[in-house]
């Protein structure tokens, strides 16, 4: 009698083997799958991390441009003046990206030989001898630009926050200088003339926030981009350096004094030394005495 258990068990070894290569066959399709999935997936998440590197970086580069905060300086002020052109009776501010967080000083160009003045001043608007300086030649220069026979470029600056009771009122002063320079640079101008005209007493808290908002709404400036830009204090960071790059700036300290102080004037590169009549100095320095002033 044949056992029937050796006929039986040859097939199902054979079974089991093609069985065991079709399920190393199939697992080896699957890990290979597995593994061009994973190439896809990381090549795509790198993709997209660098999409996202890439849109930061221009979020961040933008707002450096924009002059909207994060230490950068205002629009229009990269010189950390704003500069004013005329033409016909027309003033006109100099539009300029944003101003270096650092409050590098960049002097302007300035053609010597066109007989321009170019007239640099080094103001604060919480000083009363600025204010003086204004009240007594803003109007002669005012029409001297407009005319096209000087160009004026204004250097706000923040040194009496110690005059000012703990307010900081010379650096918020200046922060609003530099918000107007930003959003509204033509009103620039009407905003330094109703900030002299408004100078609180040294010894004071000097004005609030609200009062300097005031000021502007009634000068006619009503941005309220620039209300935020005095509440947040956006160019905080940058006045502080701006004023600390003037204020120990060589070059700008006074002979007579030794040290720096505001109002500090040039007229293309000459500096004034309040000893003569301005408009008689600006002619004086451009060569054309007695043909500058309107």
């Amino acid at each position: 009698m044949v056992p029937t258990g050796n006929t039986n068990s040859a097939p199902g070894k054979k079974d089991r083997r093609e069985a065991a290569r079709e399920t190393a066959r199939s697992e080896r399709e699957a890990e290979k799958k597995r593994q061009r999935r994973n190439r896809i997936f990381l090549q795509g998440g790198i993709g997209i991390a660098v999409l996202a590197i890439v849109a930061i970086v221009v979020v961040v580069v933008v707002g450096v441009n924009r002059g909207s905060g994060g230490g950068s300086g205002p629009r229009n002020m990269a010189s950390a003046g704003i500069l004013f052109t005329g033409k016909s009776g027309v003033i006109t501010p100099t539009k300029t990206t944003a101003a270096p967080a650092s409050g590098t000083l960049t002097p302007t160009k300035v053609d010597a030989a066109a007989k321009v003045a170019h007239i640099v001043t080094y103001v604060d608007w919480a000083c009363p001898a600025c204010k003086s300086f204004e009240a007594s030649y803003a109007s002669n220069i005012a029409r001297l630009v407009a005319s096209g026979g000087a160009t004026l470029e204004v250097h706000t600056i923040a040194i009496l926050d110690q005059n000012y009771a703990g307010s900081r009122y010379s650096s918020r002063a200046a922060n609003v200088a530099a918000c107007v320079a930003n959003y509204d640079p033509a009103k620039f101008l009407d905003a330094q003339t109703a900030f002299y005209s408004n100078q609180p007493a040294e010894g004071s808290t000097g004005l609030s926030n609200s009062a300097m908002k005031k000021l502007l709404s009634d000068a006619g400036i009503t941005d309220t981009k620039i209300n935020s830009c005095i509440d947040n204090e956006t160019y905080k960071s940058w006045v502080a350096n701006v004023s600390r790059a003037t204020s120990t700036d060589k070059s700008l300290v006074s002979p007579a004094s030794g040290s720096f102080g505001t109002p500090t004037v040039y007229v293309n590169g000459k500096r004034w030394n309040n000893s003569t009549d301005f408009p008689t100095f600006v002619g004086q320095a451009t060569g054309l005495a007695g043909s500058t002033t309107p």
